[in-house]
Order: structure tokens, then sequence, then C-alpha cells
């Protein structure tokens, strides 16, 4: 098994990293490594006394770890065959540095095109727990704008950023999510209980895209947002149209909500998942101008 030095520097470790590992490691931290490791090398997946066995570590200790891990949702357990697998929320954590870093990269042509296309200022969002985060921005061409600063933070119930991309999510991730989450009023148009949101999330779900009227602290704002997915069709970010509701008012969304699946649809093509049809688009946009009028 390599050790985790190794495996950070990708090279062997010289006598005095190796000598301030052993000074400083934490055996039971370690032990949760390897499990992870074995995990991962075992895609069919290992019992509690496979693992115990094949890492040579006391079952009692191999059950706490394995507790612990399956309460956070770190791995999963196959109630009729007992086997361990990692569960996606893991591999949601590498995946998501992977696809960070491609996602900026590749998201910027797509963010301008759209930000010419409608001339309102374009936001990539992704999120951390249960805050969403602004990674990247392409400004309005209007003098009357919106500009934040990549980096800052917003609630994921009064957004449509935050929306798009916990409708997308796994359904056992997105309600340990919103078992945690705060809905703290931000406007007169804030959704503020659970149940209310959920059928927000459906609305989401089912017509491929998430609006914000009003909702955050940012009075007489709109927004217009679309998943980002990656290959395997988590939703990594969301693309997010941002303007003044004098200059995107309710009965515009359907038609900015086009454009901005259209481009978020693309970008997602980018990252490895199969690109939505136009009609899936068209359609989608035309249920909620059903439901407008």
């Amino acid at each position: 098994m390599v050790s985790l030095m190794k495996l950070t520097k990708n090279k062997p470790a010289t006598e005095a990293e190796e000598s301030v590992y052993k000074r400083y490691k934490v055996p039971s931290l370690e032990r949760v490594l390897l499990i992870l490791e074995t995990l991962a090398a075992t895609p069919h997946g290992l019992t509690l006394m496979e693992i115990a066995g094949k890492l040579k570590i006391p079952k009692a200790g191999a059950f706490r770890i394995i507790t612990t891990l399956l309460h956070h949702k770190y791995i999963q357990r196959n109630e009729t065959t007992g086997k361990i697998t990692l569960s996606r929320k893991i591999l949601a954590l590498g995946n998501s540095t992977i696809c960070q870093y491609n996602m900026n990269e590749e998201a910027l042509p797509f963010m301008r095109s759209l930000r010419d296309e409608t001339g309102e200022t374009v936001q990539l969002n992704t999120h951390i727990g249960c805050e969403g985060v602004v990674l990247e921005q392409v400004p309005s061409t209007h003098e009357i704008r919106i500009v934040v600063d990549p980096g800052t933070r917003f609630g994921l119930h009064c957004s449509a950023p935050g929306k798009a991309i916990l409708a997308f999510m796994p359904e056992p991730e997105r309600e340990n999510i919103l078992a945690q989450m705060p809905f703290p009023r931000r406007s007169p148009t804030t959704i503020t209980n659970r149940k209310e949101f959920r059928e927000e999330l459906a609305r989401a779900r089912e017509i491929g895209f998430a609006v914000d009227r009003a909702e955050g602290i940012v009075v007489g704002l709109h927004c217009v947002s679309a998943p980002v997915l990656d290959q395997s069709g988590y939703p990594v970010g969301a693309l997010t149209i941002t303007a003044p509701s004098v200059r995107m008012p309710v009965k515009d969304f359907p038609k900015v909500a086009i454009s901005v699946m259209n481009h978020a649809s693309q970008l997602s093509s980018k990252l490895g998942y199969k690109i939505l049809t136009d009609l899936q688009i068209h359609k989608g946009a035309n249920q909620h101008e059903t439901r407008i009028h």
C-alpha cells in the first residue's frame, strides 16, 4: 500500500519526510485512508470481515471506522449482501476538484456568448455544503449592472443557481443538505419552508431550469439558472443570468431560460455529459410559460 506522503508527492519520500511522517502520523486516520483506498480498488465491495482481514486490523476498530463513514455517507452498504462500497458523496470530492478547474476554463467562452446574446451579467456558480459560491462572472454590457466578486457566497434557498444545483442532485444528498439548511427570509418573496422549497425544486427538475424572483438580499434582482452536469450527470455547477427585474421581468423567464439552458447544456457536453436536445430545452421553457399564464 502506497503511503499518503508518497501518493501526494508522486515520488519516493526523503529520509526527512519519512521521519516527520513517523513522528506525527495518526494511526486511526491512516486506517480510515487505507479502508477508503481498499474500497476504491474493489468496486464490487467488501464486507466488514473482508476489510478487517484484508488490512489486518482489529474487527472492532474496523467496525467503528465503517460506522462513522456510513453515518457521514462516505460509504454505503448493501443490506442484502453486506458489501460496502464508496458512495457518490466521496466520489464527488475528487470529481469536483478536477471538474472545477475544467469547468472554469471551459465555461468562459460559453459565458461570454450568453452575455453577448442577452446583454446581461452571466455567472458560473457552484456550492460548498449549504452555501452557493460564485466561481466566475462576465459582466453585463449595460451601464447599470450587477457585479460580485468571485468567491462570494449566497444562500441556496433564495437563489436560482442554488435551486438548479439542488434540484438535480441525487435525492439522498439533496435531503441531507435540506435537513441542515437554514431558511432565513431575505426578501418578501423568499421561500422560507422546506415543503414549498421541495415543490420549487421539483418544478426545476421538471422544466430544466430554476428562477429567482427577487428572493435574495438585492431588491429587484431576477435570475434564471440551469445546471451544469459532469459526465456522470452530477450538478457540479450552474450557469446563471442575473439582471434587474425591469430588464428581465417574469414574463421573459422562458425566453431567457432557452438561452441559459442551451449554453449550460453545451458546457455540460464539454465536461462529458450527453447534451440536451433543442426539443427538450424548448419543452422545459414552454412548461414554465404555461405556468405563468
